[in-house]
Order: C-alpha cells, then sequence, then structure tokens
C-alpha cells in the first residue's frame, strides 16, 4: 500500500497536488487529478485521517449532542445526519446528556478535547447554563429544535405550532367538539409550542378549551397509556385526543384496547412526528409529518460551511422546517378516498 509521497513520486507531481487532488481542495488540472485518483485506486490508498487532521487542522468530525435517546424520534434525527456526513466525508460523534451529565459539561468536553471540528445540539428544554458555554466556544455550534431566547445562535428547527394547529384543525373540521390532548413534558419546547397549536386552533374557530381535557405527558408510551386512561374516566369524555406525539398515540391505541374502545368509532386519536411505527397501528394513525432527516442533514450542512468559513459565523442563521399531515383512519376519514401524501 502506497503512502502520499510514493503516489506524488508514481505521477510526477508535488506532495500538495495530491492532497489537493484527493481531498477535492484546491485546483489541480483533470488529467492530473484522473491520474493521481487512478494510481491511489490502483495501489487501494487509504489516507491517514491522523496526519490529514494535523496537516489542515480539521479533523473531520461532527460531534452530535442529544437528549437520553428513548424512541424513534432521536434515531431518525442521527440518521439524518449521518447520511449527510458520509456523503461529505465526515464523522460523527454522538453522545448523550440526561440528569446527570447536563449540556454544557459536554459542550467543553468536545471543544476542549480538540476532536471536533463543531457540534450540532438538540437543545428541546430551557438550558440557563448552556448559552454562557456557547459563548465561550471556539468551535462552531449549531442547535436543533431549540427553546425560546437563542436567537443569537444558529438554528434549525420544526414549525410545531403549523403542525398542531393544522392537525386539530382537521379533527374540528369532523365536526368533533370536546377534544382532550395529551402534552408533553413541561418546559420542553416542542411540547409548549404543539400546545399553542393546540389552543390556536380552537380560537380561531371560536371555541373554548376544556381545561379537564389537557392531561400532561412526557412523550412517553406509558404516559400515553395513563393519560388516555384519565380521559375515558372522566363523566363527560372526549370525542377525540390529540396526542402530541406518536409514541404517546401508540400509548393511546393499547389503553383503549384495555377498555373495549373503538378508534375512530368510539374516540379518536391523532398523533405528532410520522414515525415508522405510526403506520404500523390499525387504524392507520392520523399524524404530523415531520421532516426530521432534513432537519439533521439541513444542519450538517450549514455546520460544514460554517467550519469551512463559507459562512459569516457572526451572523446567525435561522431555519424553520414545515410540516404536513399525513391522513389515515384514526381521525374518522374514510380511507378508501386518501391518497398518501408521501
Amino acid at each position: 500500500m502506497l503512502n502520499i509521497h510514493e503516489i506524488a513520486a508514481k505521477a510526477g507531481v508535488s506532495i500538495a497536488t495530491v492532497s489537493r487532488a484527493l481531498n477535492n481542495s484546491g485546483p489541480v488540472r483533470e488529467e492530473t487529478r484522473q491520474r493521481i485518483l487512478q494510481i491511489a485506486h490502483e495501489f487501494d490508498y487509504v489516507p491517514n485521517p491522523i496526519a490529514r487532521s494535523l496537516s489542515t487542522q480539521h479533523t473531520d468530525t461532527i460531534g452530535l449532542i442529544l437528549p437520553e435517546m428513548v424512541d424513534e424520534f432521536f434515531m431518525d434525527i442521527i440518521r439524518g445526519i449521518d447520511e449527510e456526513a458520509y456523503r461529505t466525508k465526515h464523522y460523527v460523534m454522538v453522545s448523550s446528556f440526561h440528569t446527570q451529565r447536563n449540556i454544557a459539561e459536554m459542550l467543553l468536553e468536545f471543544m476542549s478535547s480538540g476532536r471536533v471540528d463543531g457540534v450540532i445540539i438538540m437543545v428541546p428544554e430551557g438550558q440557563i447554563e448552556l448559552t454562557g458555554t456557547l459563548r465561550k466556544s471556539k468551535r462552531p455550534v449549531v442547535l436543533l429544535n431549540p427553546p425560546a431566547g437563542v436567537d443569537s445562535y444558529t438554528w434549525f428547527k420544526i414549525n410545531n405550532r403549523q403542525g398542531a394547529f393544522a392537525i386539530v384543525d382537521h379533527l374540528l373540521s369532523h365536526g368533533y367538539r370536546r377534544l382532550g390532548m395529551l402534552t408533553g413534558p413541561h418546559r420542553n419546547s416542542d411540547a409548549e409550542e404543539r400546545a399553542v397549536g393546540f389552543r390556536e386552533a380552537h380560537r380561531l374557530r371560536g371555541l373554548e378549551v376544556e381545561e379537564s381535557l389537557v392531561i400532561s405527558g412526557d412523550f412517553s408510551a406509558r404516559s400515553g397509556y395513563y393519560g388516555f386512561m384519565r380521559l375515558m374516566s372522566l363523566m363527560e369524555k372526549p370525542d377525540a385526543v390529540f396526542a402530541a406525539n406518536d409514541m404517546m398515540a401508540v400509548g393511546a391505541y393499547q389503553a383503549a384496547r384495555s377498555l373495549n374502545l373503538r378508534i375512530p368509532q368510539d374516540v379518536a386519536v391523532v398523533g405528532f412526528d410520522d414515525i415508522f411505527l405510526s403506520q404500523l397501528l390499525t387504524p392507520r394513525l392520523t399524524t404530523v409529518h415531520v421532516p426530521i432527516v432534513e432537519l439533521g442533514s439541513k444542519a450538517v450542512r450549514h455546520l460544514i460551511r460554517m467550519i469551512n468559513g463559507e459562512v459569516d459565523t457572526s451572523v446567525p442563521y435561522h431555519e424553520e422546517l414545515a410540516t404536513g399531515l399525513v391522513i389515515g383512519g384514526s381521525c374518522g376519514c374514510d380511507m378508501s378516498t386518501v391518497t398518501a401524501p408521501f
């Protein structure tokens, strides 16, 4: 197996030219580039990432910090980020935070270690200590689905309010009037925005939200199960339930089955996220499609531009991705007349 010096000798060019050709990082005549690539291919040349990082001051590695990964949503985020990183010849180093390990500590570890060129962080809940750490960061950072108050940093997020409004308005258009909601965790920005959309849909139709029908959850199937049980124990039960994510909708389905309730004949159920599991429920769950993979890939592309100095990092970039409805049978729609949008 050749090294870069031997490839340069065989091609009759300088080491710098070989480096530019192999990394596609500078001007090289196309004929020369093809000759270098052919030699590298013939001798199974594999670049040394450590040597490359020393010469370029880049590790070609992106740090990814996520909340404790408990469901399919986070797997799709990782997939979108990893696919885009692979396409651009970058690696991804993933870590998660929880009650014993906060974001600020992990970000400092990433930055001080020199192992990553930049970091993507999903921050669904308020992290007071995070903003001070971000200000000290010497490497670019992109936030995913951040809470309010971080507009001085670059972020990408889902338009949760719009998605929740659309699916609740869909239920109201069916004639449902007693709508229950299984909310997400307290202080979680996604959950809060979805609750706002739920209330806005009522307000714009001149309807009041029945507060006894709003039950706190934590995005888990377990909380969806018990939240649905509480709703169905009321004297005046809801005729439809909006679960603020699909995992809680899964729990609601389980509870309905244990109560011998039919969906949607006895009670309609809708969700949010459009995870793969939602497609396997019977009837198929009506939910909000969230471009989860696209969210991750967009974050990677912008972070790499920040790392390469292609954008002005002093000017924060913000992008909010739209959602769409996926109509199943759980809302009462006649599935024989519905065409899948995706």
